[in-house]
């Protein structure tokens, strides 16, 4: 299942219409319906999850309960196509944690090698490397040193 048919399911499951959730983001209805049938990026999902009072993963995850099948051919194919579904999802959350993990690494071998702190962005940490470990500003490579 998609993003979007999550969110229309998570939306509609807590009797929300696109108006309210138009009024809760601070946008029209039509622009809301737009937003809806197209790719959701991170902060916009952020913002949908936060008005639906759950969290981006809740959101990427969300599944209605399965509908009851009446064979055990049908049962067979139910679950397949949500076995699919799960791979499908968790090959993209693997993906994205190794997208974040090659810019971590590649952020901290710039900061071992002397490196000027780089400025604080969507895709970095809240904090600078050298003021989480508690390293000179001037001199990055200096830690201060234990007591």
């Amino acid at each position: 299942m998609q993003l979007h048919d999550n969110i229309i399911q998570y939306r509609e499951g807590k009797n929300l219409s696109q108006d309210n959730m138009a009024d809760l983001l601070g946008m029209t209805q039509p622009n809301y319906s737009k937003l809806e049938r197209k790719v959701i990026k991170d902060p916009m999902l952020l913002r949908i999850a936060t008005a639906l009072k759950t969290t981006p993963d809740s959101l990427r995850n969300y599944h209605l309960p399965p509908k009851q099948v009446s064979t055990p051919d049908d049962y067979r194919a139910q679950l397949l196509c949500q076995k699919d579904e799960t791979i499908r999802v968790l090959q993209e959350q693997v993906h994205h944690l190794k997208e974040a993990n090659a810019d971590l690494r590649e952020r901290l071998a710039g900061y071992l090698q002397g490196g000027v702190n780089e400025p604080v962005t969507a895709t970095t940490s809240t904090l600078p490397i050298p003021s989480m470990f508690g390293a000179s500003t001037t001199n990055p490579g200096t830690l201060p040193k234990m007591a």
